[in-house]
């Protein structure tokens, strides 16, 4: 399983943690819910705010990341002759909600085009086509398609100097990133607990800069009018175990050392691209020691595609390939036209992991090429 970006996975502590927590409420749901949660959601922010360095009174939980961009996006007043600006690199369902969000505004996107030199090359882009009418820039931690870390630093600062507004996607930066909620400089920052986190699925957060905390959160029930973390943590009866469950997650971490963790997976990523570019002769979409985290894209050998240029069928075919033949699971993209796997490195995955990938698509590869000769015949 070479695929951990794709939804995470839960570490047993914290999904022990959520089913205690559980199994608690239905103990007596009237005590818990109305007596006992509070200070236990106050205590995990404060626990989650001192790890992202910012303060408790800006930071909420969410059940995902998509609500909070979804909240941001649709809450930020855009009006006609506003501009939302985001990179065509960006995540897929942002664009949607882009789209449903700028009826009277209008979404412009930043071309990105690989292979880029680096980190200062994506700047280079927004600075030359932002158009001077932002009033919201989106820009991801990580993208998910492409895998690049984001310069999001000098972003955040380029958006200043305009007077723009900045929502960072950091779906892929808890765990993944050493994040300064604080620091940045951005107004919102929304990231997922449950990728790299390994927090239980439906825990999210989302900070926002004091000026911008009257945004209305997408459901409005009794917590509303009493002030930023109410009108967020009181949005009707759900399940509080996947936000509590997020303490043990970040106990493990330290247990386990938070740099000494991402150091092994940035390591192996290093040693994993050498593997497959070696044995297949190809590259890398960008330069991994500057603008990857824990995943990158490594381009496939020539004739996997049915032609050329490839396309997104030909992905999913050598996807499901590996999957249903191989019992690999790594996600296949099509990039401009060429084919690529983007693999993940995790504290679980070792060197053997990738070196069975590597061996696998050659095997594809020999049968690709077998079938087109016997076409031909």
């Amino acid at each position: 399983f070479i695929n951990h970006g794709a939804f995470g996975g839960v570490c047993r502590p914290a999904h022990a943690e959520a089913a205690k927590w559980r199994e608690h409420c239905e103990l007596q749901p009237l005590t818990f819910l109305d007596r006992q949660l509070f200070p236990q959601l106050v205590r995990v922010v404060r626990e989650m705010a001192g790890f992202l360095r910012c303060r408790p009174q800006d930071l909420v939980f969410l059940p995902n990341a998509t609500t909070g961009l979804n909240t941001v996006i649709q809450g930020c007043g855009l009006k006609a002759g506003d501009a939302l600006y985001m990179l065509d690199i960006g995540y897929g369902s942002v664009k949607k909600m882009a789209a449903a969000a700028c009826e009277g505004a209008e979404v412009v996107y930043g071309h990105v085009e690989f292979p880029i030199s680096g980190p200062d090359a994506i700047v280079d882009v927004v600075r030359a086509n932002m158009p001077p009418n932002t009033r919201l820039a989106v820009f991801d931690a990580v993208t998910s398609n492409t895998a690049v870390v984001l310069p999001v630093r000098e972003l955040v600062a380029l958006c200043r100097e305009r007077g723009v507004a900045v929502l960072i996607d950091a779906a892929h930066g808890l765990g993944q990133l050493d994040m300064d909620l604080e620091g940045l400089g951005a107004d919102y920052v929304v990231t997922n607990c449950h990728k790299w986190f390994c927090a239980p699925r439906g825990s999210a957060l989302m900070w926002v800069a004091p000026q911008h905390q009257a945004i209305r959160p997408l459901i409005v029930s009794h917590g509303w009018g009493a002030g930023f973390a109410s009108n967020f943590a009181w949005d009707g009866c759900r399940d509080y175990a996947p936000f509590l469950g997020t303490s043990a997650a970040l106990r493990m971490w330290r247990a386990l050392g938070v740099a000494r963790c991402r150091q092994y997976c940035r390591d192996l990523l290093a040693h994993a691209v050498q593997l497959l570019s070696g044995a297949w002769g190809t590259g890398t979409l960008v330069d991994p020691g500057t603008l990857c985290g824990f995943m990158a894209l490594v381009q496939l050998p020539e004739g996997l595609a049915a032609g050329q240029p490839a396309t997104s069928a030909d992905a999913k075919y050598i996807q499901d390939l590996l999957h249903h033949a191989h019992r690999i699971e790594c996600p296949v993209k099509c990039i401009q036209g060429q084919l690529y796997v983007r693999i993940s490195c995790f504290v679980y995955n070792v060197l053997p992991d990738y070196q069975k990938l590597a061996d696998a698509v050659l095997e594809i590869q020999k049968r690709c090429h077998a079938d087109k000769a016997q076409a031909q015949q």
